[in-house]
């Protein structure tokens, strides 16, 4: 899959006398990599001394307005549910995950993304409030328990608001993220082939009524908002550019495991 975009860097690589790339790892950065999470929501590993975590970059002022009811919210904990807004065209697990939740005294929220309407879900057990787009951050700022397809950007938002998640991963880095999920006891992972609706009801159960679950994302949430985010990013970018030489950091030393 990633061959027709390797042999146009290769291309151009050569034709602006650049060395050729030999292995995967060529393509990242000798000055400096960086990632949004922090250093508690990964594995214990090693890793390069010009590594940086600077914790999550999204931001609510600079998102736009999207019309949501929220007159029709009422005083039960409220679930929210979000596919995304790509890998969103699974029909049945919205059904399932409404199915999984109506044995819980919460009101929930499913998020489509865009990509099925409404209208098509008017019949969902246990009545959900179902729109197209949802006011994401307003919401989680409310929830109890975020169930998500597991993209980092929906797993960190949620995480900063000390959100649990229920994690059902689709495609892409979506497992390794809901593996982090599960392996920081911030939730729990159900594969999509594992889907059903016993299995979710379980999961679902389980986060919503234990107390670890919103601790443990409560800690993940304390830890975020010391981080710097998007601005020490910038200075990292920065100084690698104005130096050319690596910009180093603590992530060269191993990880480690939580307690």
């Amino acid at each position: 899959m990633a061959q027709p975009v390797l042999q146009v860097i290769a291309h151009y690589r050569q034709r602006w006398n650049l060395p050729p790339y030999k292995h995967p790892n060529d393509i990242f950065s000798k000055l400096a990599i960086i990632t949004r999470h922090v250093p508690e929501f990964e594995f214990p590993r090693q890793l390069p001394p010009h590594f940086h975590f600077t914790g999550s970059f999204h931001q609510a002022i600079a998102r736009e307005p999207i019309a949501f009811p929220f007159e029709q919210l009422n005083d039960k904990p409220l679930i929210y549910a979000s596919m995304g807004t790509i890998q969103n065209r699974f029909r049945s697990i919205f059904y399932k995950i409404a199915a999984a939740c109506t044995s819980l005294d919460a009101q929930l929220v499913i998020s489509l993304g865009g990509g099925l309407n409404p209208e098509e879900f008017s019949n969902l057990p246990g009545n959900p409030i179902v729109v197209k787009y949802a006011p994401q951050l307003e919401l989680l700022q409310r929830a109890s328990l975020n169930i998500t397809h597991a993209g980092l950007n929906t797993t960190l938002e949620s995480l900063s608001y000390g959100v649990p998640m229920v994690a059902i991963p689709v495609t892409d880095d979506q497992p390794g993220v809901a593996a982090r999920i599960a392996w920081t006891g911030t939730g729990e992972l159900v594969p999509l082939s594992q889907s059903s609706e016993p299995q979710l009801r379980s999961a679902i159960q389980k986060v919503f009524t234990e107390a670890s679950y919103p601790q443990n994302a409560t800690r993940l949430q304390q830890i975020m908002r010391q981080t710097r985010g998007v601005s020490r990013a910038a200075d990292i970018v920065e100084q690698a550019a104005a130096t050319r030489n690596p910009v180093r950091s603590m992530a060269g030393s191993p990880i480690e495991g939580n307690d």
